[in-house]
């Protein structure tokens, strides 16, 4: 018995580590594809990104200086719904994730990391925070929050 103990460590043990890079991986896809699927309008790729949660939420500061706040799937999805039906073109963007901080305790991890918005507007950084839950066998947003560096936005703003 202890030797089959020994030999199931030796064999599992080099494949418990891939998991959690597999999860990382997953995460980081998730986090892009939520902002891309923002910025580019596509709702359906901003969704399937979500928990559709009542204990989900939305916080960030925005422009003007006012910071918002949204609880539950059904206000989130109703507060930004108007943003996927505009008739303006969607903006060409390129975002950039890096630095990242995960910590993964199960279903559920959070993370931080950088992002960077390049857009017509100029460039735009952030430091986000996120909570995702796997569902499902796939990672989902419960909660985000978002604090953009303003300044730095208003000046290339008046330029």
């Amino acid at each position: 018995m202890k030797k089959l103990l020994i030999l199931c460590v030796v064999l599992v043990g080099p494949i418990l580590p891939v998991w959690g890079q597999d999860d990382q991986a997953a995460i980081k896809a998730l986090l892009y594809n939520e902002t891309v699927g923002f910025f580019k309008r596509d709702k359906a790729k901003w969704e399937d990104c979500w928990a559709h949660k009542p204990y989900i939420s939305f916080a960030a500061n925005l422009y003007g200086g006012d910071f918002t706040l949204i609880k539950g799937w059904d206000n989130m999805e109703k507060q930004f719904r108007n943003q996927f039906k505009s008739g303006r073109p969607a903006d060409n963007v390129t975002v950039k994730n890096s630095n990242y901080t995960i910590h993964q305790n199960g279903n559920m991890a959070f993370v931080w990391y950088d992002q960077t918005l390049l857009d017509s507007h100029g460039k735009t950084d952030s430091k986000e925070s996120r909570v995702v839950e796997k569902i499902g066998g796939k990672w989902k947003i419960i909660h985000v929050t978002a604090l953009t560096n303003l300044n730095t936005l208003a000046s290339q703003t008046s330029k």
